[in-house]
């Protein structure tokens, strides 16, 4: 809840609390923020309140939530936002609309695309924005995420990406997991669910059932490991 005007109180995991740096430990300003992991472990959740909270920081912060594929805005980080919005307090700084949502006292804008509708073209359109907080990450082509990296170039400006890995040799993957370890331009974190405070009961208990009836399961999909 907002105590005044330029004061927000937000309940942040432990696990989250690197991605608050706007340094690297190598000293870089942060290019790349991502968390992997498996189901329930908040992330989408965390990431979404980001958004807000960089719009709130900032009037004019214009963010596109990215994913491979959009087929609907149901099927977007937008109604996750929306309820950020509701639970920060802050409904009045916004204005939702039917397929974004604006920052009222500002010019930002919160968008949300499928990479796979642009073309080189038609992703120009990105080039303003200053964050790009890429969904499902594992599902982003190598094409999508070529286009994406030197669109997204404003000074300053960030890419974001939350995943449940699949292959080692996913285009995300070998971006942030690479060989070489972590980016000198990055911080990228785990989080599985049992790192998150706020897990229901419900998803603790599918979770048990997974370890218990189908263990190979459970590791790639509760665990954030590679599939088997």
């Amino acid at each position: 809840m907002l105590d005044d005007p330029g004061e927000l109180t937000i309940a942040t995991p432990r696990w989250a609390l690197p991605l608050t740096a706007r340094t690297t430990p190598q000293g870089r300003l942060v290019r790349y923020k991502g968390a992997w992991g498996g189901r329930s472990s908040g992330k989408s959740h965390e990431f979404a309140g980001m958004v807000v909270e960089e719009m709130i920081a900032d009037p004019d912060c214009s963010v596109v939530c990215v994913r491979e594929i959009q087929k609907s805005l149901a099927l977007s980080a937008k109604k996750l936002i929306e309820a950020k919005i509701e639970a920060f307090g802050v409904g009045h700084l916004f204005e939702v609309l039917k397929t974004e949502i604006r920052r009222i006292g500002g010019k930002g804008m919160c968008i949300f695309v499928g990479m796979q509708d642009h073309t080189s073209d038609s992703v120009k359109s990105l080039e303003g924005f200053h964050i790009a907080w890429i969904e499902e990450a594992q599902s982003l082509s190598q094409r999508s995420l070529d286009l994406l990296r030197p669109t997204i170039r404003k000074e300053g400006s960030m890419i974001w990406a939350t995943w449940n890995p699949r292959r080692r040799s996913d285009p995300i993957e070998r971006l942030l997991r690479g060989p070489k370890g972590p980016r000198a331009d990055a911080i990228v974190v785990k989080a599985i669910y049992t790192d998150n405070p706020f897990l229901p009961e419900t998803m603790r208990l599918e979770a048990q059932d997974a370890l218990e009836n189908d263990p190979d399961g459970f590791a790639h999909t509760w665990l954030g490991e590679y599939e088997s």
